[in-house]
């Protein structure tokens, strides 16, 4: 399993989240003393990072697409108007049964005009890359979702928007498919490998 983090750029600046995870346990002792220094941190029940982040605004892009004949730059309201689909599944980084609501991948690829024989690189926000054939992708049902549970999904739990895979799919039980805070999707290779 990888470990991740989120690199948020705001205002200039860069905040680096999912540190605090990796933060030695101190006894209380040694806990006063380094709450002098630092602010101790806090606990998560995610895996995904800690830390609220505001969410996009209405007009910020939350997914490019390149490499097709028509590159996207989609906001929330953009990604959504392509059309929804709503799947429950068994969520494996926090385990427990989920509801999502999304786009299929294979709706936005072919906005896009990238064929299912091309091999598609997906990028999260803190750079983590997933390389693959769209085809296995669309067959095993890929959506990228846009709400959980109902409700936004933040990002410091995966989103804004994410990949997942619906129950006994092929992809459903591969981890590195599921990428969270997915930003971009990039063709690499036009028409699949060795083509």
């Amino acid at each position: 399993m990888r470990t991740r983090l989120l690199a948020v750029v705001a205002a200039g600046t860069v905040t680096i989240l999912g540190l605090t995870a990796c933060a030695p346990a101190h006894t209380p002792h040694e806990a006063a003393q380094h709450s002098a220094t630092a602010p101790a941190p806090s606990p998560t029940a995610n895996p995904y990072g800690v830390g609220a982040i505001d969410p996009p605004a209405a007009s910020e892009p939350v997914l490019t697409v390149n490499g097709g004949r028509t590159p996207l730059s989609l906001t929330l309201d953009k990604l959504n108007a392509l059309g929804s689909q709503t799947v429950t599944l068994d969520e494996p980084f926090v385990k427990r049964r989920e509801t999502y609501t999304g786009v299929p991948l294979a709706v936005v690829l072919s906005e896009a005009g990238i064929p299912d024989n091309a091999t598609i690189d997906t990028v999260g926000l803190d750079d983590y890359h997933y390389i693959s054939a769209a085809k296995p992708m669309i067959e095993s049902r890929a959506l990228i979702a846009t709400d959980r549970n109902d409700a936004p999904i933040p990002y410091d739990q995966g989103g804004p928007i994410r990949i997942v895979f619906p129950d006994g799919t092929p992809l459903s039980s591969v981890l590195d498919a599921w990428n969270w805070s997915l930003a971009s999707i990039t063709v690499k290779t036009p028409s699949g490998p060795g083509s």
